[in-house]
């Protein structure tokens, strides 16, 4: 009997519909008490150390100001006048810290209400609607509740009545979650128990499963449209999730069981998959591309795991695992692969090593501009391709890239505008996907942008990653260029032309070799390159740095019609053995076309192919895969197993036929649908 099986649990169906309602009884005065204190609790444990808190109090004038704030800035992003609040909500914690040297100081308390009071009197308003809408009150809600004891009517009025009064609640996914806890906080100064209580049904109304903006049926998470936002949207709803979670623990307004569920499956699922050696892979960052982000990041959702080990205790060895795994030299133990078909983006993970693939399509926003915040950024979601041992070897080389040779992509190289918006990074094709056994599995990309077309494939086998390209044509005069990767150069370079061969075979670099399956137009480059942050970053230094670079990529010319590449990635590997590895590679390519891509072990035993449109695939004795529709499809016959593995890249199709030679009969194959059009099917042959 034929069985199909999708791997996305039966709790997540019932998510996608929405989680049920949490009813609020009347709040008993003990409640209000509690959340109250666990308000205070949670910012106070960020207090910052004496010394930092006394330079902050030695510094302030008399009317309440800094000197070294600039309070006559407008920057929409990093707004420098928002230090003011940051800097007196980092006063007001450790005022209320009990253990904290300058705990309730007389002197602390009036240089904190000092500060408050010039902020609301001045009433700084930035011309970017998020600060007076989210960013101030957000800063300033806390302030207030902090020091209530302390802050005068007046003052206490004033402040809500005009600061906080631009804060209401609505919009959606990680907006709404921060607006709705500004609301929270202030029904707690109010002592308004109604606007508590719809605050906080808004605040958990997006911890859901949705296709909305928010948390995604695949676990990646989207804000601004269909777009992954894992590292800055999508880290700071895990943040507040976990921030409420643990104010509101123990009283009527606390999580329900459900909730737990899919804030434990969004981290665990989602965020753990996207951070190696404690650092963010740059396809997660989204558009926050600026100094030491992947650290940043990763450090960030890494605190998240750790609450939650409180938060979730019947998961702590989850958390814990995902915690070990990320300290500095730890073998990884989240071994496996997963195709997130919700965003576009494959992840491939080894013990020691990681790779990813990050696309865009008609469904899927591959990158964004906003804020003077990745200004180079226009090919982010074109196939971009990570190979990480270390998690350094990208680390701060974005002032230098060259951003139109991002690892992985196939581009003009041209001197166009790299400034990416949503329609220029919106993929103009439906043929973007990935299929995944859980272990091995396949990325494919039908990429089209102006005027050049390819047809992409990446096969993730044990140890090796296969990258094939078809149909690369550009009627336009720049060359176009396949890039292999671009990274930091760490130690020597060694080319197989050094060891006798006619032509260049292969290249082993900081412990990765490249064995071009089709050699020529090779090129490799281990140079200086110069750039700017201010290039990238709109608020950064435009001070020159350099930084020492690894490139590798493939030249298909001016032109080109027709042309194409092939080659392999061996992570993990030794310079001295790149000559018997290339001469051993264990996968064969079967075909490869601008309509069908595929591969097998070298055993015949496992077979990966791409359907860019309907058509037969033989291979062996007499063995052959026909399909009628485009799709991925990977046959598995190691051991005692045959299984086969089907997915849509388009999302668009409902079944699919397939036919296998030493079947008799054909498989009609049922798709997912809505959300979960484009997960992987299995169908269990043997």
């Amino acid at each position: 009997m034929q069985r199909y099986n999708l791997s996305i649990s039966l709790l997540s169906l019932v998510l996608l519909a929405g989680s049920r309602s949490h009813c609020l009884a009347t709040d008993p005065t003990g409640d209000l008490a509690q959340v109250r204190t666990q308000l205070v609790d949670w910012y106070a444990r960020q207090a910052p150390g004496e010394e930092t808190v006394r330079g902050y109090m030695r510094n302030l004038r008399s009317d309440g100001a800094w000197p070294d704030i600039d309070y006559a800035n407008a920057e929409r992003g990093g707004w420098l006048t928002y230090r003011h609040l940051t800097q007196t909500l980092a006063m007001a914690e450790a005022y209320r810290k009990p253990d904290h040297p300058l705990a309730s100081d007389t002197a602390l308390q009036k240089a904190i209400l000092s500060s408050l009071e010039h902020w609301v009197e001045k009433d700084y308003v930035n011309p970017n609607w998020w600060y007076p809408r989210i960013g101030v009150p957000m800063a300033l809600a806390p302030i207030l509740l902090l020091m209530e004891d302390a802050v005068g009517p007046d003052l206490k009025s004033k402040a809500i009545g005009t600061v906080l009064a631009r804060s209401t609640m609505g919009m959606t996914g990680q907006n709404k979650v921060w607006l709705a806890g500004i609301a929270f906080t202030k029904g707690l100064l109010d002592n308004d128990r109604d606007l508590m209580a719809r605050a906080r049904k808004q605040i958990f109304s997006e911890l859901r499963v949705t296709t909305a903006e928010g948390v995604q049926p695949d676990y990646s998470f989207h804000q601004h449209g269909p777009q992954l936002q894992w590292g800055n949207y999508g880290a700071s709803f895990g943040g507040d999730m976990i921030r409420w979670a643990n104010i509101l623990r123990g009283t009527e307004y606390g999580l329900d069981p459900k909730q737990i569920d899919v804030l434990r499956n969004y981290l665990l699922e989602g965020q753990s998959w996207i951070l190696w050696r404690g650092r963010m892979d740059i396809s997660g960052c989204g558009r926050q591309i600026f100094r030491r982000c992947q650290t940043g990041k990763g450090s960030s959702i890494l605190g998240q795991f750790r609450l939650m080990v409180a938060l979730d205790p019947e998961k702590a060895s989850a958390y814990a695992r995902v915690i070990g795994a990320n300290q500095p030299d730890a073998a990884d133990r989240l071994v496996g692969h997963k195709h997130f078909w919700r965003s576009d983006i494959s992840v491939h993970r080894r013990p020691r090593w990681y790779a990813s693939v990050k696309m865009s399509s008609k469904r899927v926003i591959g990158a964004e501009t906003c804020n003077s915040e990745n200004l180079l950024g226009l090919h982010l979601g074109d196939g971009v391709t990570y190979f990480q041992q270390t998690g350094r070897e990208y680390e701060d080389l974005f002032p230098v890239w060259d951003w139109n040779r991002l690892p992985g992509t196939t581009c003009r190289q041209n001197r166009r505008s790299l400034v990416s918006n949503s329609k220029a990074c919106r993929g103009q094709s439906h043929f973007v996907g990935g299929l995944s056994d859980g272990v091995q599995g396949v990325a494919a990309l039908e990429y089209l942008r102006d005027g050049l077309q390819a047809r992409k494939t990446w096969f993730f086998l044990d140890e090796t990653v296969v990258c094939l390209g078809a149909g690369i044509e550009c009627p336009g005069p720049e060359p176009v260029l396949t890039s292999v990767n671009q990274c930091r150069l760490h130690g020597p370079v060694t080319r197989s032309t050094e060891q006798g061969a006619p032509q260049l075979e292969w290249v082993h670099h900081d412990g990765i070799g490249y064995v071009f399956l089709e050699p020529g137009g090779v090129t490799v480059h281990a140079q200086e390159q110069r750039g700017n942050w201010h290039s990238v970053h709109g608020r950064e230094s435009r001070e020159e740095v350099t930084r020492q670079v690894f490139s590798l990529w493939i030249d298909h010319g001016s032109r080109p019609k027709g042309a194409r590449y092939a080659y392999a990635v061996l992570p993990g590997v030794a310079s001295a053995d790149m000559p018997s590895l290339s001469d051993s590679l264990p996968v064969e390519i079967l075909h490869q076309s601008p309509s069908l891509q595929a591969i097998s072990s070298t055993d015949g035993k496992l077979v990966q192919a791409v359907f860019f449109e309907p058509g037969r695939l033989a291979w062996g004795t007499n063995r052959s895969i026909e399909v009628d529709k485009p799709c991925l499809v990977m046959l598995d016959e190691t051991g005692n197993r045959s299984d086969l593995y089907v997915a849509d890249p388009t999302h668009l199709q409902k079944r699919v036929s397939i036919r296998l030679s030493e079947e008799p009969t054909k498989h009609e194959i049922a798709l997912p649908q809505g959300g979960f059009a484009g997960q992987t099917v299995i169908l269990e042959l043997r």
